[in-house]
């Protein structure tokens, strides 16, 4: 009988343990901050997003409604929206969130002594490009408060987007009193509150954040976990372990090389969805090798994305010949005539771009290639690698962090840079958007080219959508023919999701909140 007893002893401990419903999510990076307007990655503003809400939020399946925002209104032009603010809205601490907390984080968002990456997203705000380049003061900014319970956004042009981009964690509203009170230590777990499903408990850099409910959440009651722990899980091998043994109830991204495996033995917390994500390699325009055109493009044409997508990666990403994903609503990236010739004549036009450059046998070419860590990125690495061997160039490859990637792509300390941009919104300017010369956090290429610039400014004021593609696809175009960038594939969400979490609802934006999702913890113990 002794067996039974401990059998039975274990499953008390076991569901005791759970008597709370805890969600363990592998993050597959550690945050370099949880501030929501100075994060770098979608990696932490997965875990933003459950700290905060902006006046609109995503929903379970990435559409935006109300947040902070109850309701909104918007003028027959399309330049003044006026967003009511919810009345019942606290802090962790417990004190009131006014509409100054909304015009406060606006500013603070717009601040060029902020130093977000996101303010070039909100130049469509009157006074918005003016204000993030110091040319005029925070309160020109077009966000005002109306009374007590209204905030107006005032537009330059319209954007169709706009709930849309307000539901991103760089968007969210930050508390002003605790900011004041704690400066850049606002956000430290000790010091944080925050106004979302979930409040931060603990944040050990390498190891864990752990989030809990927050009861001062204005929908609480419909929120169902108790306790929230995200993990870096840069390992993938590691991490699919981990996962398959219980020790991750979801995990972002798996080893690309697994999933016929993975369709076949784990079909249904298998997650493959069509995402707005593409990869490209970022040339350091600034590097004394790099700031030549010759050797950008003939990099470029030595690339075989098809090669890559199909046969490196194979779980459904396609090749990429733009930065702008074919997926995109209402635009159709240019044609890339240089990337759709055979292989050999585009290894021969290479050599030559390189000869001409002044490198070859007896002038190799040598460059450093820099990526994270993670395993499908170094097989992609190593696929580029053999195949610029074809040009005899040598290629160093620097595998790091993915926050010390991050950090040396954003201070310009590499060569050649493993890249991703998210859709923030579904719109071509969006990703256009980073290589603007003023867009100095995310245009890693160091790219400056007054015409393209000209071009996106242009579009930001062309309110007719047909108008407007075609001058950001005149504007791709010429950006490519610099090639500043190489597109890599355009990418898919891959994700592991336990079949005893339920509420995972898989969209272009792969957001998914914390609060929209339940854990059956009975059904994981009897897997």
């Amino acid at each position: 009988m002794r067996p039974f007893f401990v059998c039975f002893a274990f499953l008390a401990a076991a569901f005791a343990a759970n008597a709370q419903s805890v969600l363990t999510r592998g993050n597959h990076q550690d945050p370099t901050s949880l501030d929501p307007h100075r994060i770098l990655s979608v990696y932490e503003n997965n875990i933003v997003m459950d700290l905060f809400e902006g006046l609109t939020v995503p929903d379970a399946s990435g559409v935006p409604v109300p947040g902070v925002a109850q309701s909104w209104v918007v003028s027959d032009d399309g330049l003044t929206w006026t967003f009511a603010i919810r009345d019942d809205l606290r802090w962790s601490d417990g004190v009131s969130l006014t509409v100054e907390d909304v015009v406060y984080s606006f500013r603070r968002l717009m601040d060029p002594a902020t130093a977000s990456q996101y303010p070039g997203l909100f130049y469509g705000i009157s006074n918005g490009a003016a204000v993030n380049r110091g040319e005029a003061a925070l309160d020109t900014l077009g966000v005002v408060a109306l009374g007590e319970d209204a905030v107006v956004i005032t537009l330059k042009s319209p954007v169709p987007y706009l709930l849309e981009l307000l539901s991103n964690g760089f968007a969210a509203i930050v508390p002003a009193h605790s900011i004041k009170e704690h400066g850049d230590r606002w956000a430290a777990p000790q010091n944080m509150v925050s106004n979302g499903a979930f409040l931060l408990e603990d944040f050990r850099p390498q190891d864990r954040v752990v989030l809990v409910a927050n009861e001062e959440f204005h929908d609480a009651d419909s929120v169902t976990l108790d306790r929230v722990i995200y993990l870096p899980t840069e390992d993938q091998s590691a991490a699919l372990a981990r996962f398959r043994s219980g020790g991750l109830d979801t995990n972002l991204e798996f080893p690309t090389a697994r999933t016929p495996w993975l369709r076949e033995n784990l079909a249904e917390e298998t997650r493959i969805a069509e995402y707005l994500i593409t990869f490209y390699l970022s040339f350091n325009t600034t590097h004394p090798v790099l700031a030549d055109v010759r050797v950008r493009r003939a990099l470029s044409l030595a690339i075989d994305r098809d090669t890559i997508a199909n046969r490196v990666l194979r779980s459904g990403e396609r090749p990429a010949r733009s930065l702008v994903p074919p997926a995109i609503a209402g635009y159709t990236p240019p044609a890339r005539h240089d990337l759709d010739t055979p292989m050999p004549e585009r290894i021969a036009e290479a050599r030559l771009l390189l000869k001409e450059a002044g490198y070859g046998p007896n002038n190799p070419l040598k460059l450093t290639y820099s990526l994270s860590s993670a395993e499908d990125r170094r097989r992609v690495a190593a696929a580029i690698a053999a195949m610029w061997k074809r040009l005899g160039v040598e290629v160093i490859i620097n595998n790091t962090e993915g926050k010390v990637l991050f950090s040396r792509l954003r201070t310009g300390d590499f060569e050649i840079g493993y890249s991703a941009w998210a859709a923030d919104v579904n719109d071509a300017g969006n990703f256009l958007a980073i290589l603007h010369s003023r867009s100095s956090n995310s245009n890693y290429a160091r790219y400056r080219n007054a015409e393209y610039d000209q071009l996106l400014d242009r579009a930001a004021y062309t309110p007719d959508p047909e108008a407007r593609a075609s001058v950001l696809a005149e504007a791709e175009a010429l950006m490519l023919s610099d090639a500043p960038i190489a597109p890599l594939f355009h990418g898919v969400s891959k994700n592991l999701v336990g079949s005893h979490v339920a509420g995972w609802v898989d969209n272009p934006r792969d957001v998914h909140l914390s609060r929209y999702l339940r854990v059956n913890r009975a059904m994981a113990l009897g897997n």
